[in-house]
């Protein structure tokens, strides 16, 4: 077994880095890379969505509109998304792998590195749990949703509610036309409990 060095209190302990005879199990370069492997992919998604929507915001304002859009755009779409996350995950991977090369001069792991990668996990899991929160897709369902549920139940095209400043507590049904079919209270759309 290899020898343990002393690390100062901002290090991590050699265990990773210095257990086996012949040096490191694994070479820093690739622990880095492993070591922010979920922060990546976690960016890399983030970007492909955000890149995904402007791509189709784009089509949309400049190509199709309101119209049927050309069979080709979903394709389009598809690989402009995975092209995003791929170059992105590429970007984030060789700057880990850079900092972890760079980092092999030095005797143990920088624990501040290390809680980087962490940090950096959490607050990004975090954003898309409060993304997808915000949105209804989890946790308490927002009156639109539940107004939009109600008409779909009751066969109704489409739905509509009034400003929230409005004061009217309104859920509005509208027929295939888009004409205002039924017009109901929000207190008939969620039955008190």
């Amino acid at each position: 077994m290899g020898t343990l060095r002393y690390a100062p209190a901002n290090d991590v302990s050699p265990w990773l880095l210095n257990a086996h005879p012949r040096g490191s199990l694994l070479k820093r370069r690739y622990l880095y890379v492993v070591l922010f492997s979920v922060p990546i992919v976690l960016a890399s998604a983030v970007i492909a969505l955000a890149v995904f929507g402007a791509a189709a915001g784009v089509l949309w304002l400049v190509v199709a509109g309101d119209n049927p859009w050309p069979s080709a755009a979903n394709a389009l779409l598809v690989a402009v998304c995975v092209f995003a996350f791929a170059a992105s995950a590429v970007a984030f991977t060789t700057r880990a792998y850079a900092v972890g090369r760079r980092e092999e001069a030095q005797p143990s792991l920088n624990a501040t590195h290390v809680v980087a990668a962490g940090g950096a996990t959490v607050l990004l899991l975090v954003a898309l749990v409060a993304y997808q929160w915000h949105v209804g897709n989890i946790g308490p369902r927002t009156d639109g949703v539940l107004c939009a549920d109600f008409c779909r139940a009751k066969g109704f095209a489409g739905s509509g509610m009034p400003p929230r400043n409005a004061g009217a507590a309104t859920c509005t049904c509208f027929d295939p036309q888009g004409r205002e079919a039924v017009k109901v209270p929000m207190a008939d759309v969620v039955p008190r409990q």
